[in-house]
């Protein structure tokens, strides 16, 4: 399957303000750390039916922010690269699903209209109440939406 078309980048100066704004709710009580004014590395936290923890490493990149949303992966926390066991597996929930092998993209996707992956891999419709917003939406969307995916009942577990 060839590539899909993506949109034009954002002002990198305009994205960078945008997710900037965004950061202070976004990113409440979690660890980050800026690799460029696009990316983000962030520590997210998954809570475990037994009350334990794990935490994920996920890098954001806002090079089509705010028109589109954040992208995101998940990345071995040594290396820094996209790592297909680095990825979270959640069961149950029908609004999100991890897939960190998905049929061309770059680094895996989480389908979720709150991610740019969503709108050109998989066919996603481009249009309804659910979809991005960039005047209504904004970066603590994108978090609230995996923070809410990775606590019981529906995060299962690291992968094996």
């Amino acid at each position: 399957m060839a590539d899909p078309e993506l949109p034009v980048a954002s002002d990198p100066v305009t994205a960078s303000a945008a997710w900037r704004a965004a950061a202070p709710a976004a990113l409440e009580g979690l660890t980050w750390i800026e690799e460029s004014d696009l990316r983000i590395r962030v520590s997210v936290p998954a809570v475990r039916a037994d009350g334990g923890e794990d935490i994920y490493l996920a890098r954001f990149d806002f090079t089509w922010y705010p028109t589109w949303p954040p992208s995101v992966t998940f990345l071995d926390p040594t290396t820094f690269a996209p790592a297909t066991e680095a990825w979270p597996v959640v069961n149950g929930i029908s609004h999100i699903a991890f897939h960190p092998n998905y049929d061309g993209t770059p680094a895996g996707m989480v389908c979720n209209s709150m991610f740019f992956e969503f709108y050109f891999w998989g066919g996603h419709a481009k249009e309804g109440s659910h979809v991005w917003d960039g005047k209504r939406h904004n970066f603590a969307a994108s978090i609230n939406v995996l923070r809410d995916a990775l606590k019981p009942p529906y995060y299962v577990d690291r992968p094996r």
